[in-house]
């Protein structure tokens, strides 16, 4: 978290004398050097060490070498080797950032590096939970499922299949704006999406995306269409939270898209285990099934094309294609 305090509140950090206040143009650029996402994510890390320490009458900063390994030991059976991981990096990142260098960085310790190695020879066996794709098979269930028509049944339906046939992260679904959606003139049906700004994009250059439209229920051009023209909304955040009365509010988050693909998903009697990400691993499995090659499908997802989690999925469709096993195997 190097810039995480800078950015909050304007005081410097590594590398600057930490009596001397910045200047609200500098601060601003540090703000923008990471996405909000992922500042917010470095500031629940943070609060959630600042607690477990509170709950345990030891300091979170400085910390001692022997309460980080502490942490990562009281962590091991509630979270994924990776969280745990990374939160212990912020941590490292927070002293840093407070003046403490190596030497006096208590995750730099041999005591701290060594709890690590064992947390990830003690889960190396283990297969961390993944997110169920949804196929487009899924997304069809789902939407007959929803029979209302409701302003949350309207976004929900359009979050889905907007969501799925994007292909990209939650965080960029949730990002969209009335105003970076186009017709063309002329050409195949759909809508050009442009992504203002990504994960792999973090300096906004910008990329067009295509919504196609396809002769089904689930057409994600005529479920966005049908969300936008009820609710009202003609610029601005595309997906929103709707209140009780059924009005429309702020922006949702991308944990939102979460819980709603998990909801949707049980109402609809599917099995599995759902999360927003299922929607991105279910296009990519999807489309690989149909035949796809890896290269257009990273176009439209954002993967690198040599991206191991972009052929992680393309494997568990076709284990069969590239397979020794099956050269000069007949059937």
């Amino acid at each position: 978290m190097n810039d995480l305090e800078l950015a909050r509140n304007g005081r410097s950090l590594e590398g600057y004398d930490p009596e001397q206040d910045l200047d609200p143009s500098v601060v601003d650029l540090l703000r923008e050097s990471r996405s909000p996402s992922t500042w917010a994510t470095y500031e629940r890390d943070r609060v959630t060490i600042e607690e477990w320490c509170a709950e345990r009458g030891v300091r979170s900063l400085p910390a001692t070498p022997a309460t980080v390994a502490n942490y990562v030991g009281a962590k091991k059976d509630d979270l994924a080797p990776a969280t745990i991981a990374r939160r212990v990096a912020m941590w490292s990142a927070w002293h840093k950032s407070n003046g403490f260098r190596d030497k006096d960085n208590p995750v730099t310790s041999d005591l701290v590096r060594n709890a690590l190695k064992g947390l990830r020879r003690a889960t190396s066996g283990e297969r961390q939970k993944e997110a169920k794709p949804l196929l487009e098979d899924d997304l069809a269930t789902i939407f007959r499922s929803i029979s209302g028509s409701s302003l949350a049944d309207l976004r929900d339906k359009a979050l889905l299949t907007v969501g799925f046939h994007l292909g990209r992260r939650r965080s960029e679904l949730v990002s969209l704006d009335v105003e970076d959606l186009a017709r063309p003139i002329s050409g195949p049906k759909g809508v050009r999406v442009l992504l203002r700004r990504s994960k792999t994009d973090q300096e906004g250059r910008g990329e067009a995306l295509w919504l196609p439209g396809i002769d089904a229920p689930y057409c994600p051009v005529k479920a966005l269409e049908e969300w936008l023209r009820v609710s009202g909304i003609r610029s601005g955040a595309i997906f929103r939270n709707v209140t009780r009365n059924g009005t429309t509010g702020g922006r949702l988050s991308d944990r939102w898209v979460s819980e709603v693909v998990k909801r949707r998903a049980e109402e609809a009697g599917l099995e599995g285990e759902w999360s927003g990400h299922s929607l991105r691993a279910g296009f990519v499995t999807d489309r690989a099934m149909m035949g796809a090659s890896t290269r257009s499908i990273a176009r439209q997802t954002g993967h690198s094309p040599t991206s191991p989690v972009l052929h992680r999925y393309v494997r568990l469709a076709n284990p069969w294609e590239d397979n020794a096993v099956t050269i000069g195997a007949t059937g």
